[in-house]
């Protein structure tokens, strides 16, 4: 048995309100991180619930600010890994979101008891996930338009990964497909992260050799990542099975 609803909404709400208050007093790179993780989990939650409480508000300002740190956060994560200095100066301020989290969570509050929105909610997942690989089954040729698809389908699976976390949490899915997809998550960040690195690195001079080396483990992985898409379609299909 899994936790409830509601106890899962409380949890996340505040893991969310930790990260901003920690993130507003640092910068640092774990914060940025931390607060990115709180806020995608918040906007997988509700996901969870928008077929009865909607709050567009609250999810447009969310979405918002994870993408205003996404500079933040591919400029640290160079910088640990090839050295340079950051600008530390207008640095965007993440909203604590008080009054839109407490009217969202009055309102879980009267859903009645006895709502399962786990199944729905899964099979939301499995076609989200459905139509981002139909959009891979083909891929183009050059290797810019392959990091592209793999990009896009990057941020369907991340949003996949924090939805099966919901779900597992109060006892759905299945703890598999979970790893699995943190798995592809991983590989697919990595992918993106060299391909970040690539575009920072063009603007250097004196970096020819590492921008060769990058290239050469982008194709590798490439490689690797289109010989292993057929997990992700077997996942799919477990997922649109099982919902049945």
């Amino acid at each position: 048995m899994g936790e409830s609803g509601i106890a899962q909404a409380n949890r996340l709400v505040g893991q969310y309100r930790g990260a901003t208050l920690a993130l507003r007093q640092h910068k640092g790179m774990e914060e940025v991180h931390a607060y990115r993780i709180a806020a995608r989990r918040l906007l997988a939650l509700l996901a969870l619930w928008r077929p009865l409480i909607h709050e567009p508000e609250l999810e447009r300002r969310l979405t918002r600010a994870v993408g205003t740190l996404s500079a933040l956060r591919d400029a640290q994560v160079y910088a640990q890994h090839h050295g340079g200095s950051l600008r530390q100066n207008r640095l965007p301020r993440v909203p604590l979101l008080t009054g839109l989290l407490a009217r969202w969570l009055a309102r879980l509050e009267e859903v009645p008891v006895g709502v399962d929105l786990l199944p729905l909610f899964q099979l939301h997942l499995a076609l989200s996930l459905s139509d981002a690989l139909a959009k891979t089954t083909s891929l183009p040729v050059g290797i810019r338009a392959k990091l592209r698809c793999w990009h896009r389908l990057r941020l369907v699976l991340k949003q996949a990964r924090y939805g099966m976390e919901l779900l597992t949490a109060q006892g759905g899915g299945d703890p598999a497909w979970l790893s699995m997809l943190v798995s592809w998550q991983e590989r697919l960040g990595q992918l993106q992260d060299r391909r970040q690195w690539l575009r920072r690195l063009g603007g250097e001079t004196g970096r020819g050799q590492q921008r060769r080396a990058l290239k050469t483990e982008i194709r590798c992985q490439l490689l690797q990542l289109d010989c292993h898409q057929a997990e992700l379609v077997g996942l799919c299909m477990a997922l649109l099975q099982s919902g049945q």
